[in-house]
């Protein structure tokens, strides 16, 4: 069976903790991921349009090159954090840290390519955890991320000048609903979920 091409094909990609755990217990634990993930970018590189980090989940928005650029990311992303996270914690041999592997969906038609990066940038404000997006530390949304040395990759369609207002406006519940359930069901988020679209977003 011939799997799907994934280069240059915008996806929403989002990973859990097992049930009833945290991935992020406290600030030191968000921040020692936010190191991991600068260094990720640069043990398998894969352009990063947007992440936020949430104390049982994370999600990302990502842009790979070649096919394997995102399964090689995860992996190793993944996996150095479930062994370090075992380590601080002083759980080795306690049980995954992780639900399983990470979900990914297509991003299709430049509207919902906006809508998902808003989508995931507001997270911790839709959570209640912050008034602003921005003030929330472990986001691409806030300026942190810069300074903890991740590289974030230019969008492949043009950044709105007035784009925090648009992230912290209230979204439309059914766009939100609507993300979260094609996710979920590791469908292709687009236009019409009955008719598969055409429009890709590719580079």
């Amino acid at each position: 069976m011939i799997k799907p091409s994934s280069a240059g094909i915008v996806f929403h990609a989002v990973n859990r903790a097992t049930e009833g755990q945290l991935l992020f217990r406290d600030h030191g634990e968000y921040l020692a991921f936010h190191h991991l993930l600068a260094q990720a970018l640069v043990a398998r590189p894969i352009r990063l349009l947007a992440y936020c980090l949430m104390p049982n989940h994370w999600h990302m928005v990502l842009w790979p090159v070649g096919d394997r650029d995102m399964s090689a990311f995860f992996q190793w992303l993944c996996a150095t954090h479930a062994r370090r996270s075992h380590r601080w914690r002083g759980s080795e041999g306690r049980g995954a840290v992780y639900q399983g592997r990470f979900r990914r969906v297509p991003v299709e038609t430049e509207a919902y390519f906006y809508r998902v990066m808003r989508y995931v940038e507001r997270n911790a404000r839709r959570a209640g955890l912050v008034e602003r997006a921005e003030a929330w530390p472990w986001t691409s949304a806030s300026p942190v991320s810069r300074m903890h040395g991740i590289e974030l990759a230019p969008w492949p369609l043009a950044r709105p000048k007035d784009w925090l207002q648009f992230v912290n406006e209230e979204e439309p519940i059914p766009d939100v609903d609507f993300i979260r359930d094609r996710t979920a069901r590791r469908k292709p988020i687009c236009q019409s979920a009955g008719n598969h679209a055409k429009t890709t977003i590719k580079g």
